[in-house]
């Protein structure tokens, strides 16, 4: 099969490797989408480690079944699924816990394995969804949107919200088309000057699009007694990122933060 392969930071090849074979609890997906999450860019700079080199990056996946080893169900050929990125060990205090994508011993698709940057990726049978009615672009937005799920739910937003999103990538738009269903005050984009982003956050209905600076001055104008937002979306990928979030959010108010940064962050 051809693959994208990345051997070191920014040295990409497209390369033939060899057909993925399922076995066991194993299927294969014959991959029709794959999304470039902001990790997989952070590979390619080097300010961000996979965790084994060379690696077929990828891991926002969608695709159809067509090949499933000796323990899983054969009726899974034909379907189109996405799948689930960390391979937990189903044993351990966190996945008996419910907290699976915390397990110390687990591999994650495209980040310690092979990805679905390729023409085949292979998956444990349990970790896939199903969703036959769905189109593959929309399929390869499942895991990212999860993310952002996980991401809100562990501190949901109250209704009547002032928040601030930082950064309008694939994260931040996704993250302010869920938080329109908590019914907030207003919701705020902030991105740097003339982004062409900004058309795309307004569709998925922010109030306004703003630079940073433009943000605290609507923060000291229109927030409660000048002090900050509610909440704050952290989806830069930048360690600068979660510097501006802390100076935007209010006393006792929430950040929640969805970036890897590849480098140490520090806060006061």
């Amino acid at each position: 099969m051809k693959a994208l392969v990345l051997h070191a930071p920014g040295k990409l090849e497209v390369m033939d490797v060899d057909d993925p074979v399922p076995n066991g609890e194993w299927v294969r997906i014959k991959v029709r989408r794959v999304g470039i999450c902001g990790t997989d860019k952070a590979f390619y700079k080097g300010t961000y480690k996979p965790l084994k080199q060379p690696i077929i990056p990828g891991h926002e996946i969608s695709g159809i079944i067509d090949m499933v080893g000796e323990k899983a169900p054969y009726e899974l050929i034909g379907h189109k699924v996405t799948t689930e990125i960390n391979i937990h060990c189903r044993q351990c205090w966190y996945c008996r816990n419910g907290m699976p994508t915390h397990c110390p011993y687990r591999e994650t698709i495209g980040i310690s394995r092979d990805g679905g940057m390729a023409e085949y990726v292979l998956t444990r049978y349990d970790l896939i969804h199903i969703a036959d009615d769905l189109d593959f672009d929309e399929l390869a937005l499942i895991e990212p949107f999860a993310a952002v799920v996980e991401m809100i739910e562990m501190e949901p937003v109250r209704e009547g919200s002032n928040i601030a999103v930082l950064g309008i990538g694939t994260i931040g738009l996704l993250s302010i088309q869920l938080l329109k269903l908590y019914n907030p005050d207003k919701i705020i984009a902030i991105t740097r000057p003339g982004s062409p982003k900004a058309k795309y956050a307004y569709r998925m209905g922010v109030d306004e699009v703003l630079s940073f600076e433009e943000a605290m001055e609507y923060m000291e104008k229109y927030t409660p007694e000048g002090q900050g937002f509610d909440y704050v979306v952290e989806a830069t990928g930048s360690p600068k990122g979660l510097e501006m979030a802390l100076k935007l959010v209010r006393p006792r108010g929430v950040i929640a933060a969805k970036s890897t940064h590849g480098s140490r962050v520090s806060f006061d």
